[in-house]
């Protein structure tokens, strides 16, 4: 679990103590006329721009953001290393036997191109396209959480509006008049509040998260390239050095 993830939430606490501070009604706040037209309307409205089948990664976008690591280079380093030692010591066929206990999926689509024999220039070309793919997909679901934070705060504005126009006619009736100059103030918070505080957050997390996740993938294809090409172990970890 990544704990700056939950302490964002915090973000809301303090929030609400300044506004409880400067006298506001908390319970006010709650309104779900304005928590419809905002919140259901933002995700469903985004998820309509999105192709066809690939909610799913908008799904694991978000689990990236509140997972305690995605990567560990220094981790995946000390892997790629081993591998490569048992490789000089023993030969690449060796390596069959440590396949299965192998947990990252492309150190071992790496080690089961090596046992294959394939050429360092094929396996390269293999895994680039192997990461580019996850890269691309995991870019959707980035993407979404961005285009919710932008969208937000426009239906924020847009519920002011459903409320403007409701108190608008009920001049007659003042708590009508006051419920609906209610919702649109608070349509506007829920806009703004949310984009910021937590979709503009989701959506930063999970580019940098992706970025890790990118870098350290090169690493691997990086080590994987010089396993094949049969270099000295030493000479991998000062290469692998410049990603760890």
């Amino acid at each position: 679990m990544d704990i700056l993830s939950i302490v964002g939430f915090l973000a809301f606490g303090s929030l609400l103590l300044g506004a409880f501070l400067d006298g506001a009604h908390l319970a006010i706040l709650i309104q779900p006329p304005a928590f419809l037209i905002v919140i259901p309307s933002t995700l469903l409205g985004v998820l309509g721009s999105m192709p066809a089948g690939k909610h799913p990664y908008i799904i694991k976008a978000l689990k990236m953001v509140f997972s305690g690591s995605v990567v560990n280079p220094e981790k995946t380093k000390e892997e790629l290393l081993e591998i490569a030692t048992k490789a000089r010591k023993e030969g690449i066929l060796s390596l069959e036997s440590t396949i299965d206990e192998i947990k990252d999926p492309l150190i071992k689509r790496g080690v089961n191109l090596l046992v294959l024999g394939m050429e360092e220039e094929s396996i390269v070309s293999i895994l680039e396209a192997e990461l580019t793919k996850e890269e691309e997909e995991l870019k959707i679901g980035v993407e979404y959480w961005k285009a919710c934070a932008e969208t937000s705060p426009t239906m924020g504005l847009t519920g002011a509006v459903f409320g403007l126009m409701h108190a608008l006619t009920e001049l007659n009736d003042p708590q009508k008049l006051a419920d609906g100059i209610s919702t649109a103030f608070v349509a506007t918070v829920y806009g703004i509040t949310t984009s910021y505080l937590i979709f503009g957050s989701w959506g930063r997390k999970s580019k940098l998260k992706l970025e890790m996740l990118v870098a350290t993938g090169n690493m691997i294809i990086e080590g994987v390239r010089l396993i094949a090409k049969g270099e000295n172990p030493r000479l991998i970890e000062e290469r692998l050095s410049a990603y760890a």
